[in-house]
């Protein structure tokens, strides 16, 4: 039953092809009575308002120029081509030109709201990289703090940690790892947001800290700069620029081994290791992280590698030995 009426449709549209050939050698009479018969079968199909616009379409199209289209096949190309090719002509609809109202819209928000212009918040370091570069690095370092614009949580930690205000404020704070998490529960996955960052004066105080939310990657990232306040502690530098000697160290699948290195060297290290330099002041390292790369494993013991450094003075004691010996030795003093 489906191929009958299948075959019937196919008949119907193409009947047109087939009376426009009979127009050269049949008479008028059987040429309008064939016509009339299509139209009658077109009615069985189509809407009156359908059947008029194709009407008119085959009256505009004169029968031989149809013919001579369809003689050509696929390489065919009409008389009267388009004079705008790059003309879209669906705007021709009036339709087109309607605004659109959207349920969640206020009065003055069509046919799309307005971009707002304003700076995003999560990179205002671009705007104090730019502005105020000639000033110097420490002055860009002061102003790279997450809670610079947020008051209330320096006061906070003020209160809890017993710091200045503003030092807190001025604090060099990087976020190391951010990424999305997932909680697998006999309900589904219930997904939050983890955030690792590192907190320091670059001056050697150095803190990591985490933070988790449901709420979004700011709240997290907010209760990692909390958290990396709170953790702050101090490390020993020589020559307040670079570590007191060579270590090297594994903590869980990370192997560590870093070197000091002389003035004008740099931070030739790790990414992770090269912003935890830069929070503490390091300025001059080098050094190698072998096995495992995990981030958060590779910030947890480099951080423990810098706070547990003896200084020269425990050395000196626990050898037996003078101060100057062995700042010849480690220093090439």
């Amino acid at each position: 039953m489906s191929q009958l009426a299948s075959s019937m449709l196919r008949r119907c549209l193409h009947t047109t092809t087939r009376l426009l050939q009979k127009q050269k050698g049949d008479n008028t009479s059987k040429n309008t009575g064939d016509i009339t018969k299509h139209l009658n079968l077109l009615k069985s199909y189509y809407k009156p308002e359908l059947l008029q616009s194709i009407q008119i379409a085959e009256s505009v199209v004169p029968a031989k120029d149809y013919l001579d289209l369809k003689l050509h096949g696929r390489d065919g190309l009409s008389s009267v081509p388009p004079t705008n090719l790059n003309f879209d002509y669906s705007r021709d609809d009036p339709e087109w030109t309607e605004p659109i109202l959207y349920p969640n819209q206020g009065l003055g928000r069509v046919p799309y709201p307005p971009i707002p212009q304003v700076a995003s918040p999560d990179r205002d370091d671009m705007k104090i990289r730019f502005a105020e570069a000639r000033h110097g690095p420490n002055d860009i370092a002061k102003n790279v703090s997450v809670v610079k614009n947020n008051p209330e949580i320096a006061r906070g930690l003020a209160q809890l940690t017993g710091l200045d205000e503003q030092y807190i404020k001025n604090l060099y704070v990087r976020a190391l790892v951010m990424k999305r998490v997932a909680q697998k529960t006999s309900k589904g996955n219930v997904p939050s947001f983890w955030v690792m960052s590192v907190a320091g004066d670059m001056n050697g105080m150095i803190g990591l800290g985490i933070g988790k939310s449901r709420d979004g990657i700011r709240t997290a990232a907010s209760k990692a700069h909390w958290q990396a306040v709170k953790n702050m502690q101090k490390i020993n530098r020589y020559d307040n620029r670079t570590i007191l000697q060579s270590f090297e160290t594994k903590y869980h699948g990370v192997k560590l081994n870093f070197k000091p290195a002389p003035i004008g060297f740099g931070l030739r290290c790790n990414h992770i290791a090269f912003e935890i330099c830069q929070a503490a002041g390091i300025k001059d390292i080098r050094g190698k992280i072998f096995e495992s790369r995990n981030p958060f494993m590779v910030a947890k013991g480099f951080v423990e590698a810098l706070t547990k450094q003896k200084t020269i003075q425990e050395l000196s004691l626990n050898r037996g030995k003078k101060i100057v010996e062995l700042r010849k030795v480690y220093y090439q003093e």
